[in-house]
């Protein structure tokens, strides 16, 4: 993501939320560091009311003057895959989606599956079987399980992962 240090001159850059209407996401940013800013940032989040999220915060600051990211290469959220419909995600109503590919070309995976928890939390197998992804019928009539098989994929990796990084850390 090296690239990101190459954009032009901005105070901050920031992808798409495009899973919700006119809203950029907080989940990666790029911030040009700044006194002046980080001081509108901060008289803004001490005298909020507690229940407004950082995101509106950042857009209500920013939201007109930012560079926007491509979110399918830096906002891919894991509840994409659990989704029957992907035109917001692939800014396009003819486009079709190809699970394995949005995977390969994103740079940046947030786990985000409500009512689904995180992965770090603890879950039931039954609960994981219960939220996987539908197989979907195609036009052809074959079954394609291939946001399942993705989805699956990136759960399996992270337990994967952090019991290794248990055993190192013991």
């Amino acid at each position: 993501m090296d690239e990101l240090f190459f954009l032009p001159q901005t105070p901050i850059a920031m992808p798409r939320a495009y899973w919700v209407n006119d809203t950029l996401s907080t989940q990666i940013m790029v911030i040009k560091p700044s006194q002046v800013d980080f001081e509108r940032i901060e008289h803004v989040f001490v005298h909020r009311n507690a229940s407004v999220p950082d995101m509106e915060v950042l857009n209500h600051l920013f939201g007109k003057s930012c560079i926007n990211l491509p979110h399918q290469t830096y906002n891919l959220i894991t509840g994409e895959f659990r989704n029957k419909e992907h035109h917001r995600f692939l800014n396009s109503a003819t486009a079709k989606w190809d699970a394995r590919r949005a995977l390969k070309e994103a740079k940046y995976l947030h786990f985000s599956d409500w009512p689904y928890p995180k992965p770090w939390s603890e879950y039931s197998h039954i609960m994981h079987d219960e939220w996987q992804p539908a197989c979907e019928i195609t036009l052809e009539g074959e079954e394609d399980c291939s946001s399942r098989d993705v989805w699956d994929e990136i759960y399996d990796e992270f337990l994967a992962r952090r019991r290794v990084s248990r055993l190192f850390h013991m």
